[in-house]
């Protein structure tokens, strides 16, 4: 029977060999290709997911087209008044407040409420007003004391002249002295009718005796009664005449001295306009130094904490009006490295200085256009919309300053890490 080729017997083998032939590997050995292939997927997994961009990094500043206008004070002193809280609504040229001053607030307020309705009403050529809203007595006025003062003697003298004074009676005077020399011209008209027709009675008259007296039939003696009677009514015209010419000069006269009275009267109301308007600056002026005033519709915010009787400089800003239709941009500045992969509509990063990005967030923005012309320092241009204003990723709205600087982030491009991996791999097998 053939011997069986096969293992050695056991009592051949040495410990050493059996302790080799018995060892069982780790399972990372028995299983190594495996694991090294699932990490190889696992991380090819990870580049599809992981996105790398190419960013080109610039300095921006943050602006608007109707930025928030800055409410600040003319002149040092305090504040006596405030009419407003933080963030509350207001109108254009509503006050705020106003400060210290030797003129009293509320009695300058009500004189510029009266010179306004003076100046509407007499605009439209009506005095009535000079009787209806006399001038309020005003006595702390300060420094718009003495203005004031002398716009009392021009209204006094105003209301004399335009309504029911010296001159309207003297006015209405002479309109009667018109309107009876009128009547007196009509009845010297009327007479001179009268005799008119008289004379043309005597004159027939006289023809007939005339007549008679060329034909011997009457004595020249009586004719001459006859003629003397028609030249007393020429006579009687010739003074009708008269009448006539002197009702017409002393029209003449009383028509002058209406348009003498009428020139006094104009300059007498241009006198008073000029001086209500003379007072209305001055008024303006002291509001534009003492009083603060709203430059525009929309929501005010304190600059800082403020409170009555506060000493503050002057030109120290008080509140921002923030407009309630404001549209945000931002203009950044790029050297010419990159700049062209820069295209419109690429999403950009804007990270504000004044508000660190990890506590509140980027604003996004798209770039919108490009300059094609560089600067004195060899950069471009780049103005980028924010869609959103000044509202963060994190949903916080960034109150707008003037110069808000910020560094901004264009991404040029957004591929996958996978996607440049293989263009990479490519371009290298390409060479």
């Amino acid at each position: 029977m053939p011997e069986q080729i096969g293992l050695p017997h056991p009592e051949l083998i040495s410990d050493e060999i059996h302790e080799v032939i018995s060892y069982r590997p780790h399972w990372i050995v028995r299983r190594g290709n495996i694991f090294f292939f699932l990490v190889i997927a696992f991380l090819l997994f990870f580049t599809w997911l992981i996105k790398y961009t190419d960013i080109i990094r610039g300095s921006a500043k943050i602006l608007s087209i109707n930025p928030p206008k800055l409410v600040s004070s003319k002149v040092e002193g305090k504040i006596l008044k405030l009419f407003v809280i933080n963030e509350q609504l207001v109108s254009k040229g509503q006050h705020l407040g106003y400060l210290e001053s030797t003129t009293d607030y509320n009695e300058t307020i009500k004189l510029q409420k009266w010179i306004e309705q003076i100046i509407t009403t007499t605009q439209n050529k009506t005095c009535n007003v000079l009787i209806e809203k006399p001038l309020p007595a005003l006595y702390n006025l300060g420094e718009l004391q003495t203005n004031y003062q002398l716009f009392q003697n021009e209204w006094e003298e105003a209301r004399q002249t335009l309504k029911n004074g010296y001159y309207g009676k003297k006015r209405n005077a002479l309109q009667k002295d018109l309107q009876y020399l009128a009547s007196i011209k009509n009845n010297t008209y009327q007479q001179h009718n009268l005799v008119e027709q008289d004379r043309q009675l005597q004159k027939r008259e006289f023809d007939a005796y005339d007549s008679l007296a060329k034909d011997k039939v009457i004595a020249p003696l009586e004719l001459n009664q006859y003629k003397s009677k028609l030249i007393a009514r020429d006579q009687i015209l010739k003074q009708i005449d008269v009448e006539v010419i002197n009702a017409n000069v002393n029209r003449h006269i009383k028509e002058k001295e209406l348009l003498d009275l009428q020139k006094t009267i104009t300059d007498q109301r241009q006198k008073f306009l000029s001086g209500l308007l003379d007072l209305k600056s001055e008024i303006e002026k002291w509001i534009q130094q003492y009083v603060l005033i709203a430059s525009e519709d929309g929501k005010l915010l304190f600059v800082s904490s403020l409170k009555e009787n506060e000493l503050i400089g002057a030109g120290q800003g008080l509140f921002y009006v923030q407009p309630n239709q404001t549209e945000f941009y931002a203009e950044l500045t790029v050297g010419q490295n990159g700049l062209g992969k820069i295209k419109t509509g690429q999403p950009v990063m804007l990270k504000l200085e004044s508000y660190p990005s990890n506590e509140f967030g980027y604003i996004k923005g798209n770039v919108n256009y490009i300059s094609n012309i560089p600067s004195r320092r060899d950069s471009f241009l780049i103005q980028v919309h924010l869609p959103k204003g000044l509202q963060t990723n994190y949903n916080n709205v960034i109150l707008f300053r003037n110069n808000l600087s910020a560094k901004a982030e264009i991404i040029t491009d957004d591929r996958k890490l996978f996607d440049r991996l293989v263009a990479q791999l490519k371009q290298n097998w390409d060479r």
